[in-house]
């Protein structure tokens, strides 16, 4: 079958969709290195010259495709977290949102190091008011979780959290000869599994909410 062509806007829609959903796919199978424009187009209906009518370059793919999964995210945390729980159950739901979002984790494992400098100022303004929902929905969440903690602290652990969720996807996939060694050596002690860490991370993050809180 020849590869098609969009020509409606619900066309092109489906068709950019389409290399969003491919781009994933090969991200979680090879490493970011080796995708390019012609993969992703091999895994869909599009040609390879058609692809630059969608996107100039992989980078661009790729920003979309965090801000799908931002969307993603920002829909389960407003539909999970509709009344308080207690600072255990919350971090532990966290833990449990973020789990399951591996695509996500190895993106922003990404975004510093290989993306944020191949953008212009023009992409990176877009890309945070595309995402912006996303934060506003985790303040939201933080209110209703922590209500007598300050705005200031509940600041904070936005940005906390964001920096966190950065490493989270290299922590949970350290090569086994390095997890080997650090074992042996007995570095931090025997090293719990990443989600495990990632849980008491939230607690300690989540800690300063309760202080602020306790010192009113």
């Amino acid at each position: 079958m020849g590869k098609l062509r969009a020509r409606t806007g619900a066309e092109f829609e489906a068709r950019r969709q389409e290399i969003l959903t491919a781009a994933g796919e090969l991200l979680m199978a090879e490493s970011y290195e080796d995708i390019t424009l012609a993969t992703i187009a091999e895994r869909t209906s599009i040609s390879r010259p058609s692809m630059y009518n969608y996107y100039e370059k992989k980078e661009l793919v790729f920003a979309d495709l965090m801000i799908l999964e931002y969307r993603r995210w920002e829909e389960d945390l407003r539909k999970t977290f509709t009344m308080k729980q207690p600072r255990e159950a919350f971090c532990k739901t966290m833990t449990e949102l973020l789990w399951e979002r591996h695509l996500l984790l190895k993106l922003l494992s990404l975004q510093l190091t290989v993306w944020d400098h191949k953008y212009d100022d023009e992409v990176i303004v877009r890309f945070e008011e595309e995402v912006q929902p996303f934060f506003q929905t985790l303040g939201d969440v933080l209110r209703i979780q922590f209500p007598d903690a300050d705005s200031g602290a509940r600041d904070m652990f936005r940005i906390q959290f964001t920096v966190y969720c950065n490493s989270l996807y290299l922590l949970d996939h350290l090569p086994a000869s390095q997890l080997n060694a650090m074992n042996d050596l007995n570095l931090f002690g025997k090293i719990p599994s990443g989600k495990d860490i990632c849980y008491e991370g939230l607690m300690l993050l989540s800690a300063g909410l309760v202080c602020k809180s306790a010192g009113k």
